[in-house]
């Protein structure tokens, strides 16, 4: 105290701030170039590229494109309109069709990555394994393994964005024996082209999305077809259907492209009118809406229609939850393959592996020539790599059990850490990319944060997220999520927490990272006291030689 009864506080000024806000080197590192470590070097560059900031992206594999440069397997493609999977800024009015397979969308991607300059801060066939926080210094410090040259080096950053996506990780499927098999094993994520089906007795073992386009292939080509459903599947209508007259069949004209190229506002309502009707369909999610309703009494009458040609088909297949609990799969082609002779569905579970096939929990034996695992990822949300914040506690420890985000985008006790598509990202709630693009955005202007006002970090409370947690919780209650199915939405448990969707619409999501409540965070400041970046009294304008009457109108 002093004489006169104030507290008086040393304030810490960093010498080299000058003026109010003057910006600080920062680093940031990008893990992964798929479509979002692609979006994150655009967005970057425009809203802090002229600032002292530098950017590196790391990437496992050998070139960008991630789940579409590692995912080829027969009939892989995306299951929305193509003009409805491109960036907010930009569409491809050369799309070939509707619905475009996995090749046609890697090489979209990779132009786009030529085009923003990605590989000017990409280091590709380069895995991080490990990230640790160092608080004293303020910085994550990273081992990287460059693959290619088989050595271990280190990185550091004040930042640490992940984007290596959700369904990143693929997984063998838990069934004791994999190894005892001695026929052809393949996964739908590490595709053998080699491998050849013809005339073959094969088994598909899943019923999510890739088996689902899997199947009508493989079913052309074998002698008999083997597919294992351990959980009966909805087959919804086309998503967009409306601008497909024929389906998957549907091919755009030379001149629908060429109007498309030539015509950008007419374009770009075509891509909004899309988009809105996307955005338009949240509705259905609510368990109770008259739009659930309908759209479960149509799925059922088209479904049962098809799978009435085969007896007892229909028992496995239609399930009694609603639709969209598991995801919504349009499945071009599957029911019709399902009927066909040579295929017989299996339904139940699988016991073990043996060395000429796979036995069925009811004793029955299946011996086949080559067996495909179109059974997915891990979904857990945990790192794919060690990710260490403060206290030394490990992520993938802290969410062993159950993923508890803070609204996606961070984790409490992590800092200056991102997470782009985490626990309860909008997947299954709208629109995509777009949400991609909001994430990235939103941690970006966490970096001008930290660069601007002299913070050292930020995380989110754990009161945060405890609240959000609860929330979602409570609201998850309300939508299809939370019937009762096996879903990786709960990480294949019939009646988990849902760590998969949002618990709202895309345009909640989006609306709600526009405006970041960084009240609900930690803050840390490099001097020790919030106002240090004050700097010596100064503003820029006044240390540029700036207007100094801006004010007056």
């Amino acid at each position: 105290m002093g004489s006169n009864g104030e507290h008086h506080q040393r304030v810490v000024v960093d010498d080299s701030l000058q003026w109010l806000g003057k910006p600080r080197p920062v680093r940031v590192i990008v893990v992964g170039a798929g479509i979002s470590g692609i979006a994150a070097v655009k967005l970057f560059n425009e809203r802090l590229g002229d600032q002292p900031v530098s950017l590196t992206v790391y990437e496992k594999n050998s070139d960008v494109g991630g789940t579409w440069l590692e995912n080829r397997y027969p009939g892989c493609s995306c299951d929305i309109p193509s003009h409805g999977y491109t960036y907010s800024w930009e569409g491809n009015p050369n799309w070939s069709r509707p619905y475009v397979g996995a090749e046609e969308i890697f090489d979209f991607y990779k132009g786009r990555a030529q085009a923003y300059g990605v590989f000017e801060r990409l280091k590709l066939s380069h895995r991080v394994t490990q990230a640790l926080w160092n608080d004293d210094r303020g910085k994550w410090e990273l081992e990287i393994e460059d693959v290619a040259n088989n050595r271990i080096f280190t990185d550091e950053a004040e930042v640490l964005i992940n984007a290596s996506g959700y369904l990143n990780n693929w997984k063998w499927p838990d069934i004791p024996g994999l190894d005892s098999y001695k026929g052809t094993l393949v996964h739908s994520a590490k595709w053998d082209d080699s491998v050849s089906f013809d005339n073959k007795t094969v088994a598909v073992i899943g019923s999510g999305s890739s088996a689902i386009q899997i199947v009508p292939r493989l079913q052309k080509i074998t002698k008999h077809l083997f597919s294992f459903v351990r959980s009966p599947i909805w087959i919804t209508p086309e998503f967009g259907g409306d601008f497909a007259p024929e389906g998957r069949n549907t091919m755009f004209t030379a001149e629908q492209k060429e109007t498309w190229r030539n015509d950008s506002e007419k374009f770009r309502q075509l891509r909004k009118a899309l988009e809105h009707g996307s955005q338009g369909t949240f509705d259905l999610q609510r368990k109770d809406s008259e739009a659930q309703k309908q759209l479960f009494a149509r799925c059922h009458r088209d479904m049962s229609a098809i799978l009435s040609k085969k007896e007892g088909l229909a028992d496995i297949m239609i399930p009694k939850f609603a639709v969209g609990c598991r995801r919504m799969t349009p499945g071009h082609g599957y029911l019709e393959a399902l009927v066909e002779d040579n295929v017989t569905v299996v339904g139940g579970g699988i016991r073990r592996f043996t060395a000429e096939g796979l036995e069925t929990n009811d004793g029955k034996i299946f011996n086949v020539d080559a067996i495909v695992c179109a059974t997915g990822f891990d979904t857990t949300y945990r790192p794919s790599f060690k990710v260490i914040g403060q206290d030394g506690k490990d992520l993938r420890d802290v969410w062993a059990k159950e993923p508890r985000s803070y609204i996606s985008v961070g984790a409490s006790g992590f800092p200056n850490y991102f997470i782009v598509t985490g626990p309860n990202f909008p997947l299954a709630n709208g629109t995509v990319v777009p949400c991609m693009e909001t994430t990235l955005k939103y941690a970006f202007e966490a970096v001008r944060l930290i660069q601007t006002e002299g913070i050292k970090s930020m995380f989110p409370k754990e009161k945060a997220v405890e609240d959000f947690q609860v929330y979602k919780d409570t609201l998850m209650r309300e939508f299809v999520w939370t019937s009762s199915c096996r879903s990786w939405y709960k990480n294949g448990l019939a009646d988990g927490k849902v760590w998969g969707p949002w618990p709202g619409s895309a345009t909640h999501f989006m609306e709600l990272l526009e405006r970041p409540r960084w009240e609900d965070y930690e803050i840390n400041y490099l001097t020790g006291n919030r106002f240090g970046f004050l700097g010596k009294g100064v503003s820029r304008r006044e240390a540029n030689g700036g207007d100094l009457a801006w004010f007056v109108q």
